[in-house]
């Protein structure tokens, strides 16, 4: 009984763990997208292109995240900015998204 109750409790513990470490990384993805829009608020208009997936590399210190930047034009004179950055997780990959748009006006 007593054995039962242990090994539950660890696996509870590990759960709570991993949970908190996924909140953790959503917090810091959600962080390094929103970084990039607004550094992509400092780029002329003209000058905004898609941008490959590849290691996050500024700010340094998350090698473990991936991000890329996809720029459309829906409209005349409007670019859809949409930034996804990835991360590895115990049940497989993970992301968030965030976009704005900027006008050409």
């Amino acid at each position: 009984m007593f054995a039962a109750g242990t090994v539950a409790a660890v696996e509870v513990f590990q759960r709570a763990q991993a949970g908190a470490s996924d909140g953790e990384n959503t917090f810091i993805a959600t962080y390094l997208a929103h970084r990039r829009l607004e550094e992509l608020r400092n780029v002329a208009y003209a000058s905004l292109t898609s941008e490959t997936r590849a290691d996050v590399s500024s700010p340094s210190g998350f090698t473990h995240f991936e991000r890329e930047v996809t720029v459309t034009t829906p409209y005349t004179n409007l670019r859809q900015l949409v930034v996804n950055v990835y991360w590895t997780t115990a049940g497989g990959d993970a992301s968030v998204s965030v976009q704005t748009y900027r006008s050409g006006v």
